[in-house]
């Protein structure tokens, strides 16, 4: 034990220690003490195996394990003794967790007796997500929108919970014949973990939000029918869909270690700094910061420097320094421009808020612009010209007068990639997975078939402590799940929609096949992509002439993902923090049903209080001009009234891109999973010379598909579409390479310290300084007039992303594109 605590102390001092988080340390030498090497040996050997293709876990650290096992006097080892340096690395593995990661927002042991599911979290967490869901609601509908964080409220739920738990009797109070204590003690840390799933999982307006105004205003469709009654029963349909399915997900994605979820890091690295004590004499890399402490420098700073690019000198946001030498040169601004070019430009931002964040989070190895419609004369698309006058499709008379929509290069790459990576992700990750994939089908099986735990066949030390909380039935689920489909066939019987109930159907299982892959991308490599494309391109196909029918389908299928992931992640966090999965399921399913009544009773009383019915019009004085409904309204005319076959047909690519996406998934998956085989298989059989020549030319390239991700990759080419362009992503390249590569490897026990501090602290600085700059400057109209205020606009960049700058003028006939009478006209 002298000889551990030796090691232990001298790596600490040199900032290198690489055990726990918050003083847990003690635990972990423990356990060095009392496993034997053979032991260490048969850990170290199972983690190699299980993480041999794992993206997240450093080809290093394996290639190390690997010298540890095989070669005991391999010189590269700084350790002299071999025996201890065995059970160091086992005991980390096998008694916390394989990934730094996670071991810098979690303890290696738990203590069931910490108050969790109290009346006091449940009142602050459905306290703060109703306030929230009410502000964010109202606010939603305005240009720009003012919104609530949940990691303000984070910051505010801590001392209200300390506050009650210092002024609450400790009195008990009896509900349907169980006593609950008033005050269970001081404010906990999981107390402060499940009022944040409370009001995390859902503190915004619904997805079903934009389809109440499309259907409601008259300026939209205006159907009196549309009343509260059918609006919460769609609502709480859409909503509880994803619960549902997130339920009967856990095998595939939360109790596997491998799913790591980095998104939760920041939340529960605020909540420890919040909540939990620590060491106040700790010392590393010669930081004596507590994590509290540096949380609060974190968030001042952040919060004093986003006056500067949002206010005070706004060139420094949209940095477009190169377009400020020759703001009339047409190529400058169309390669380097932060407004309308491309943003290639190595210096893009200097606000946090623009290509920062998520860059802490964000693994390393993850990571021209209008999205409107034109037409043929160069003007923006009116798509009211071709609507006929019930409203439920396009006038052929019209719209062969007016043409059809036209879209920018960025638009139409933007609509191809997202084509190319629903098929691509599908296959590929599916491929890569497929054991994970099986075996989590098979448990699911068993699991509804035998009664089997869900926690068998987890082995690792977070799932092993989690054993000791009663698991949430798979059943339970299922009922939410039918429970979900009961009331969005309702909702589709009932009501005057014309939408087929097999459509709900087909939505869903669309949704389910896509879902999986979809999360596992999410757990890995912090990649989340939606699936609105896709079904308002289904929609468009099955319901051609019916944009309403367009609108349900896609509330349908872009809510599914977003939720199903959100409400998994929520899982995750309970699952790292310990708290009981019967617990996070309350807490869910009661918030999410009280924020649909409250966002939807929101709605109800601003459709019906707004003056003279200027709700989600571009004259409204308040500016609630209702952006999100005005997109989906005109979605609903391009892909239903329009029609996808039209599109097709005016750009004939487009569809060619599902046949890409689904061959390079496909060649992708199965090179990277059956490649090493046929390359040692080829070593062995072939003679040297042709042998040499695959390696040279076929096996050596191919090797380099371990490190390479398509949907990963493709990801980002997402994003590259109208309204983004690199500018929003090049620093968020250098900060990656600093804090989750660099820093990440050469000074490890910083890293874990302070690294999400920093996302989340920046996170909340950005968050309190733009609602304060809001109502204190945007509301009045206050500006400060000068030249570094106006300079990033000033030039072509600018004048190009309003659509007041072309490279080549309208020809002279009056229109580009074909004639009318070669317009595509399949509307039928």
């Amino acid at each position: 034990m002298a000889r551990i605590l030796g090691w232990y102390t001298s790596k600490k001092s040199e900032g290198q220690g690489d055990l726990t988080a918050s003083g847990d340390d003690e635990y972990i030498l423990d356990k060095i003490a009392l496993m034997t090497e053979q032991q260490a040996i048969e850990i170290l050997t199972k983690a190699i195996d299980h993480h041999k293709d794992d993206p997240n876990f450093p080809a290093e650290r394996l290639r190390d394990l690997k010298l540890l096992i095989e070669q005991p006097d391999c010189h590269s080892l700084d350790l002299t003794d071999h025996g201890l340096r065995l059970r160091i690395e086992a005991a980390i593995i096998h008694y916390h967790s394989p990934y730094p990661e996670v071991r810098s927002v979690t303890t290696p042991n738990d203590d069931t007796s910490i108050p969790v599911e109290t009346l006091r979290a449940y009142v602050l967490g459905l306290l703060f997500m109703g306030g929230c869901t009410a502000v964010n609601t109202f606010f939603s509908p305005r240009q720009p929108a003012i919104s609530i964080s949940a990691v303000v409220m984070q910051i505010l739920v801590a001392p209200c919970g300390m506050f009650l738990a210092r002024v609450v009797p400790a009195w008990d109070i009896t509900i349907f014949g169980t006593r609950y204590p008033l005050n269970p003690g001081p404010w906990s840390y999981k107390e402060q973990v499940f009022a944040t799933i409370i009001f995390t999982v859902s503190n915004t307006p619904g997805s079903t939000y934009y389809v109440y105004l499309v259907q409601r205003l008259p300026q939209y469709l205006g159907n009196s029918w549309v009343t509260f009654g059918y609006e919460i029963t769609l609502a709480l349909s859409v909503q509880l869909l994803g619960i549902g399915f997130a339920g009967l997900l856990r095998r595939f994605v939360v109790y596997p270690a491998t799913a790591l979820f980095p998104k939760v890091f920041p939340t529960l690295a605020l909540n420890r700094a919040l909540v939990m004590p620590e060491k106040q004499d700790e010392t590393i890399n010669g930081w004596k910061f507590s994590r509290y402490r540096f949380f609060v420098i974190c968030t001042t700073l952040m919060f004093v420097w986003f006056w500067v690019p949002n206010f005070l000198f706004q060139a420094l946001r949209s940095f477009n320094w190169m377009t400020w030498i020759a703001p009339e040169n047409f190529a400058l601004g169309m390669i380097t421009g932060f407004w309308g070019g491309m943003g290639f430009n190595p210096v893009a931002t200097f606000d946090w808020n623009v290509s920062g964040s998520g860059s802490l989070v964000t693994p390393f190895f993850s990571t021209v612009q209008h999205n409107e419609a034109f037409a043929n004369d160069g003007t923006r698309y009116n798509v009211t010209r071709i609507i006929s006058k019930n409203g439920d499709g396009a006038d052929q008379e019209a719209y062969r007068a007016y043409g059809p929509p036209f879209f920018s290069g960025a638009n139409i790459f933007g609509q191809g990639a997202w084509f190319a990576w629903y098929p691509m992700t599908l296959t590929s990750v599916s491929i890569q997975h497929w054991d994970l994939l099986k075996s989590s089908a098979v448990e699911m099986y068993r699991g509804f078939v035998n009664r089997k735990s869900v926690y068998e066949n987890y082995h690792d030390p977070h799932t092993r402590m989690m054993a000791a909380y009663p698991e949430v039935p798979d059943w339970w689920f299922a009922c939410i799940l039918i429970l979900s489909l009961t009331l969005g066939i309702v909702a589709l019987a009932v009501w005057p929609l014309s939408v087929p109930i097999w459509s709900l159907f087909a939505v869903i299982g669309i949704s389910a096949v896509m879902l999986i892959p979809s999360v596992l991308l999410l757990a890995s490599a912090n990649v989340t992509v939606g699936f609105n494309v896709l079904f308002q391109m289904l929609g468009g196909v099955w319901f051609a002439g019916n944009p309403e029918a367009l609108i349900i389908v896609t509330a349908f299928g872009q809510t599914f993902n977003p939720q199903a992931e959100n409400y998994i992640a929520d899982q995750k966090m309970g699952h790292y923090a310990k708290i009981p999965p019967r617990a996070v399921f309350r807490g869910q399913v009661i918030a999410v049903v009280c924020n649909c009544f409250i966002f939807v009773g929101m709605l109800d009383w601003m459709v019906t209080n707004f003056d003279e019915g200027t709700l989600c019009r571009w004259d409204n004085p308040q500016h609630f001009v209702c952006t999100d409904a005005v997109l989906v309204f005109a979605s609903a005319i391009e892909y239903g009234a329009f029609g996808v076959r039209n599109m097709f047909e005016l750009y004939p690519i487009l569809p060619w891109c599902f046949l890409a996406g689904a061959v390079v998934g496909t060649a992708w998956g199965f090179g990277r999973r059956y490649g090493p085989g046929i390359r040692k298989n080829a070593r062995l059989q072939l003679s040297n010379g042709i042998g040499g020549y695959l390696e040279t030319y076929l096996f050596g390239p191919m090797s380099w598909l371990k490190w390479f991700d398509p949907a990963v990759f493709w990801s980002g080419a997402l994003q590259w579409t109208g309204g983004n362009n690199l500018s929003y992503a090049t620093n968020g390249l250098y900060l990656s390479f600093i804090f989750m590569y660099f820093i990440k490897r050469r000074y490890m026990a910083w890293w874990r310290k302070y690294n999400y501090l920093i996302e989340a602290g920046f996170g909340v600085g950005v968050a309190i300084s733009a609602i304060i700059q809001t109502f204190a400057l945007s509301f009045p109209g206050i500006e400060v007039d000068w030249w570094g205020n106006s300079v990033s606009t000033a030039g072509l960049d600018y004048q190009a992303y309003n659509q007041n700058a072309t490279l080549l003028s309208v020809p002279k006939g009056g229109y580009f594109g074909p004639s009318p009478d070669d317009y595509p006209m399949k509307f039928s």
